[in-house]
């Protein structure tokens, strides 16, 4: 009787380890499910931040191509040259190279005198692109309305390739290095006249 017994007592422990190993497996299964979408949703969250980061970011620097137009139409070289780091470096459009803050504010002051009341000037056409977490390289276009040409007459719009490297200072950015060089002027009905006489 004793090995009848224990044959039950083994037959019972092999059925009950049969649905013990399924469950064992879908126990494994689950638990590999559970930390994948775990691991998953961190990523996600960490991305969103980066990319909230970098929004943040992209604000800040498009802010200084901003910020350097609307100092030029208030006729403000303190302002402007604020946004360069100490020892930047700028070109204006007409060729001339900048160094330091002492030299931008000189040169700034003096165009001044190209702002009238009505003179307008807007960045447009942004791309920036970061080469690192803390420096951008920024593309754009930086068009100016109704300022006064060397003549003294009212020139009506002058397109400006503006480029410039920002980099972070602490908790904001500066612009190391602009250059700013004439774009070709828009057509209008006078140059599409002419050139269809030719």
């Amino acid at each position: 009787m004793t090995t009848k017994k224990e044959m039950n007592i083994s037959q019972i422990y092999r059925a009950d380890s049969a649905p013990q190993a399924a469950k064992s497996a879908v126990r494994g299964r689950m638990q590999r499910l559970g930390l994948t979408l775990l691991a998953f949703t961190l990523v996600i969250g960490v991305t969103g931040t980066a990319s909230a980061s970098q929004t943040q970011d992209e604000a800040a620097v498009r802010a200084l191509g901003d910020n350097f137009a609307k100092a030029f139409v208030q006729k403000n070289p303190e302002q402007r040259t604020s946004l360069f780091a100490d020892n930047g470096t700028f070109v204006t459009p007409v060729g001339d190279f900048l160094q330091g803050h002492a030299a931008m504010v000189k040169d700034f002051g003096s165009e001044a005198q190209a702002v009238t009341a009505t003179t307008q000037a807007a960045f447009s056409n942004y791309r920036v692109r970061f080469i690192k977490p803390d420096l951008a390289v920024v593309d754009a276009l930086l068009t100016v309305h109704n300022v006064n040409g060397p003549d003294g007459t009212v020139i009506p719009v002058i397109p400006i390739n503006f480029f410039y490297v920002a980099s972070r200072h602490g908790d904001k950015w500066l612009i190391e290095d602009g250059r700013a060089h004439f774009a070709p002027a828009p057509a209008n009905a006078m140059t599409k006249s002419a050139m269809s006489q030719n």
